[in-house]
Formats: structure tokens, C-alpha cells, sequence
């Protein structure tokens, strides 16, 4: 079972692929049936100059063959039937389909292949409807959920699926329901085409009835014999030697070898997170070996390949794929909440992963010496008014702020729409916070012993995102990573720039915008050999006037570039405005 395993995946998931798009074409061709009965049958030929050839023939019955026999092998090395919802889902529909599926199989291509009777759509819903159009409906659905589930839970994992989770979202319920429409209407028309009965001898019926019992009669006898052999194994894992399994933080547990970690996880009810259902997919149930390593036999080769692709170190396992046959310490390096539910899968959040966001930091400036010379009451008071005019200006251009930290901020652009957009927005918002700031200096300026200073530091480029939760705060969205980084030294280096706003190369670039009142500056930056570009803006940073007739260039610098000693040399005209102003 371990070594079949290992490439038993691979066939399940090819022979899927070709299903599903057997299947994709099928409905597709349902759906030309708004067009009427013609053009279903004209889109039948171009469908079967592939399906109909030698190699689409072995390649759809093979698969046919295939998916469900190691699909079945998959559920038969499973050591426990504790699992999430979805997964107890497609395996019940995978199971179902072949009720329905072999009767259309058998009334159709078999007895066109060995009857000579007539395959075109018009015959074929002649004969389905209306006696059985429901069953053959809700065929068509249980296919088209099981591929739909399989495909979603494949590249959920994957960062590049959230660009286009909602196309696929929405091809999963356009193709089913213009199938069905299609089918409906074709359907109606083919009844009133007139045709001839179709002659069809009482023994070939008999023979096709005869081949769908059989056919059923011989898949639900293997699933049969799969259960005997499920039951018959559990019997003996309860009679076999036990072995001790030490769960970091979980306790120790003593049980048959056999299952996989992550079966024991589901078992003992101890909370984990398996984003892919445990198909060495997506690493998140990897586990840190502490004790028994040197037991484990070797990584198989997919679970190879996903260990050197996220660089795991020594003695870091997925615990889908390691079935333990002595003592074994593990840790849970990716568990989420240790109160779950028992036997709840902590699946990360469909929304986590890997986007290109423009995050900003801001800090007020000398707030340790205002604090030391204001009231509680009274400094409280302005933080309050300070944080409420900040979230007005960062909402104001669609962005969210992720964290308070004392008297600063960090927010975030672009979780809704493009890059430049999200550039643009933050540049803008960073000049609104410059604005509001000399407002509140205007309304507190008696009661101030020193007037509101801000620093701002923005960057554009890879964050990640996601959310945490416990019981004590919630759950929170966080957004981190080199980006969040970069922005923090940027906010950092407007003291030594002189500088209220300082804007990494890679926004402005981004933004697509000329900002003439902008100083080029390089910000050496920790963890990096050379420094970074960057604009500074002593006042709110303001947008070139488009030129007639042309484009506004990318960006515009109004003055050369400076690095931070130059910078810090000499200090900005106060009376300075922005253009426009």
C-alpha cells in the first residue's frame, strides 16, 4: 500500500483530468442545444474527431476504468473515517455516480458500438425524455460537482488560484445550468420533430438491460469487497501490537501501526491543519519528527518534491505521508487553535496566501516627549482623534489598516483591484494623513507643547496575507513579510531625511504618476547590500497636472538624487508648498 501510494496519485489525478474534460466538452455540447437539436449535433462531429479515435477512445475508458479503482484504493488505505465534510462529500458522490452513470454508458455508445443503434442527439433524447430526464439531470450534476470539488481542493493551495477563483466560481455554474438548459430545450424539440419510431428488438433490450446489471452487479461488488477488506483490517489492527505515539502539547496514545499521522490526528480529535485532505499537496500538515526519525522509512517522491520546495530542514515530515511502525514523537508545526472542536481539520483560510499589496507604516514623531508632558485624559483624547482621522483617510481610498502599535499605524492597499490603483491610493492617503495632522495642529495647537509631527514610510511589492484567531482576541487580519519591512525602515528614514513621506521607487513606479515636488533619495536598508530608491515629500505629495495632448511621465523628480547624509544635511523650506496648493 505505501509504495503503490506514491504513484497511485498520479493515475487518480490523470485519469480525472481526462474524465472532467470528457465530461466539460459533453455539457458544452448540452449547452448548443439553446441553439436547437441541429447544432448540438453539428458540435457531436467536431467532438467526436478526438473521443471517437483510437487514442480517445483508450484514453476515456481507460480513465474510466482507472479513477474509480484507485479512487477506491485511495478510501481503502485510509485507517480512519474521520475526515472533513467535503472530503466525506466527493467520496459519496464518486460512489453514486456509476448508479446512473452505467445505465447512459450502456443505452448509449455500447449499444451504438455492438447494436447499430442510431447515437445522434435527437435519438438519444428521444429516448431519455421525459421518462428520464431527472435521473439523467441529476447525473450530470453529481459529475460535474465531484470534478468541481476535486479541481477546487487541487489548487486551493496553490497562490496563483485566488487571481482567478471567481472565474472559476463562476464557469462551475454557468457550464452545469446551460447544460441543463440546453438538454431541456433540445429535449422538447426533438419530440416534435416527428422522426420514426426506433426499432429496437426485445432482445436487445434484454442484452442492454442485462449488461447494466452486470456492469453495477461488478462495480458495487468491489466496493463490497473493499469494505470486507477495510473491516477485516480494522480487526486486525485492534489485535496487533500497539505502538506509542508522544503528540507534543496532545499527550501520548498507543494503537495499532497502520494509519498515517495525520489519520491520528483525526482520530484522537487533536486539531491540525490538512488544506489538501492529506494528498502531499500543500505542506501544512507537516509535522516535526523529535523522536524515531531514523525509523521512518524515506520520503516517497512527491513527498520529496514538496519538502524541498518549501526547504523543509531534517526531520520535518508531512504527516499524510509517514504510516509509523514504531515509537514516534511528533510536533505540530501549523496547528491552528488548540481548543477546536474534536476531530475539526484546521484548514488555513481560503483567503491566506501570497499577494502584491503597497503597505504603510506611520508613526507620529517625539510622542515619548509629548506624553511625558500631557495629561492622561488629554493624551488619550488625541490619540483618539488622531486614529479616527487616520482610518477616515486610509477607508477613504479602499484601504485597511491591519495594525495599531501605541502611536503608529500599519495599512494596506490593493486587497481590492489593480497595483497602480492601489499605488495611487496609497500616495494619496499618505497625503490626506498629512493634512489631517496639520488640522488637528491647528485645533490643538494651544494645548500642544510642540506641534504633531508624522513619518510615512511606503512600499509596494510580495506580502502575505491571512488571518489569526483565538478566544482571547478574535480573529485578526495580518498582512506580513519583506514588504511590511521595507515600509517600517522607510517610516524610519524620515527622521534622517527630513522628510514627512517617504515613497520606495517600486510605488512610484507602480503608480504610473509624476509627483514633481518629490526628492530622489536611496535608504539603505537593513539586510540589503545596496540601497534602496525612494521619493521624499516634506509636504503632502501632490499629482502633476496632465500635459496637453501627452501622457504625464511615470515619474518625475524634481530634484537629484540624495542619500540620506546629504538629505539629512539640509533640512526642508517650512514654507515650502505643494503645487496646486
Amino acid at each position: 500500500m505505501e509504495q503503490v501510494s506514491s504513484w497511485s496519485r498520479n493515475i487518480r489525478f490523470v485519469s480525472g483530468l481526462i474524465l472532467l474534460a470528457f465530461a466539460t466538452s459533453h455539457f458544452l455540447n448540452h449547452a448548443m442545444g439553446i441553439f436547437g437539436v441541429h447544432a448540438m449535433e453539428q458540435v457531436q462531429n467536431w467532438r467526436y474527431w478526438f473521443w471517437h479515435t483510437w487514442p480517445g477512445t483508450v484514453a476515456l475508458y481507460a480513465s474510466l476504468l482507472l479513477h474509480p479503482l484507485f479512487a477506491l484504493l485511495r478510501v481503502a488505505q485510509r485507517r480512519t473515517f474521520k475526515m472533513p465534510a467535503r472530503e466525506m462529500l466527493q467520496i459519496a458522490l464518486g460512489l453514486a455516480i456509476p448508479l446512473l452513470l452505467v445505465d447512459h454508458i450502456i443505452a448509449t455508445r455500447v449499444a451504438g458500438a455492438y447494436f447499430q443503434i442510431d447515437e445522434s442527439y435527437r435519438a438519444v433524447l428521444r429516448r431519455i425524455w421525459p421518462n428520464a430526464a431527472l435521473t439523467q439531470s441529476l447525473l450530470l450534476l453529481l459529475v460535474w460537482g465531484h470534478g468541481m470539488i476535486g479541481i477546487h481542493f487541487l489548487l486551493r493551495s496553490r497562490d496563483s488560484y485566488r487571481h482567478w477563483r471567481d472565474v472559476f466560481l463562476l464557469a462551475a455554474i454557468l457550464v452545469p445550468l446551460l447544460a441543463l438548459i440546453g438538454f431541456f430545450v433540445a429535449a422538447r424539440q426533438a419530440l416534435l420533430l416527428g422522426l420514426p419510431p426506433e426499432l429496437v428488438t426485445p432482445a436487445q433490450e434484454a442484452m442492454v438491460s442485462f449488461q447494466v446489471i452486470w456492469a453495477k452487479r461488478l462495480f458495487y461488488g468491489l466496493v463490497a469487497g473493499f469494505m470486507v477488506f477495510v473491516a477485516a483490517r480494522e480487526v486486525r489492527m485492534r489485535t496487533a501490537r500497539q505502538i506509542t505515539m508522544r503528540f507534543v502539547g496532545h499527550g501520548t496514545r498507543r494503537l495499532a501501526p497502520g494509519p498515517t499521522v495525520l489519520e491520528m490526528f483525526r482520530r484522537f480529535g487533536i486539531p491540525h491543519a490538512a488544506l489538501c485532505g492529506g494528498r502531499a499537496r500543500c505542506a501544512t500538515c507537516r509535522v516535526l519528527v523529535i523522536d524515531g526519525a531514523d525509523r521512518l522509512p524515506p520520503p516517497a517522491a512527491n513527498e520529496a518534491r514538496l519538502l524541498r520546495r518549501i526547504s523543509a530542514p531534517d526531520r520535518v515530515r508531512l504527516a499524510c505521508q509517514i504510516r509509523p511502525r514504531d515509537d514516534l514523537q511528533v510536533q505540530i508545526l501549523l496547528a491552528s487553535r488548540l481548543n477546536a472542536m474534536p476531530g475539526r481539520s484546521l484548514e488555513p483560510d481560503a483567503t491566506m496566501g501570497r499577494r502584491d499589496l503597497t503597505v504603510m507604516v506611520a508613526d507620529l514623531r517625539a510622542f515619548s516627549a509629548l506624553s511625558e508632558r500631557q495629561l492622561p485624559q488629554e493624551l488619550i483624547g488625541l490619540l483618539n482623534r488622531f486614529f479616527d482621522e487616520m482610518g477616515q483617510a486610509i477607508t477613504a481610498h479602499d484601504g485597511r489598516i491591519d495594525a495599531f502599535y501605541g502611536d503608529g499605524f500599519m495599512a494596506v492597499f490593493g486587497l481590492e483591484g489593480s497595483m497602480a490603483k492601489a499605488a495611487r491610493a496609497a500616495i494619496a492617503a499618505a497625503a490626506d494623513i498629512v493634512r489631517a495632522v496639520e488640522a488637528l495642529n491647528r485645533e490643538f495647537g494651544a494645548a500642544l507643547p510642540l506641534p504633531l509631527r508624522i513619518g510615512i514610510g511606503i512600499h509596494t511589492g510580495n506580502t502575505i496575507v491571512g488571518a489569526v484567531e483565538n478566544d482571547h482576541l478574535g480573529r485578526r487580519e495580518i498582512t506580513v513579510g519583506e514588504t511590511v519591512m521595507i515600509a517600517s525602515q522607510l517610516e524610519a528614514a524620515t527622521r534622517r531625511v527630513l522628510a514627512d513621506i517617504v515613497v520606495s521607487e517600486d510605488t512610484v513606479r507602480t503608480a504610473a504618476r509624476s509627483y514633481p515636488d518629490a526628492t530622489a533619495l536611496k535608504v539603505v536598508i537593513k539586510g540589503r547590500e545596496t540601497p534602496l530608491g525612494a521619493y521624499g515629500f516634506a509636504p503632502a505629495p501632490e499629482t502633476a497636472r496632465r500635459r496637453r495632448g501627452g501622457e504625464e511621465p511615470v515619474a518625475a523628480a524634481a530634484e537629484p538624487i540624495r542619500s540620506e547624509a546629504e538629505a539629512a544635511g539640509a533640512a526642508p523650506d517650512p514654507q515650502r508648498k505643494p503645487e496646486g496648493a
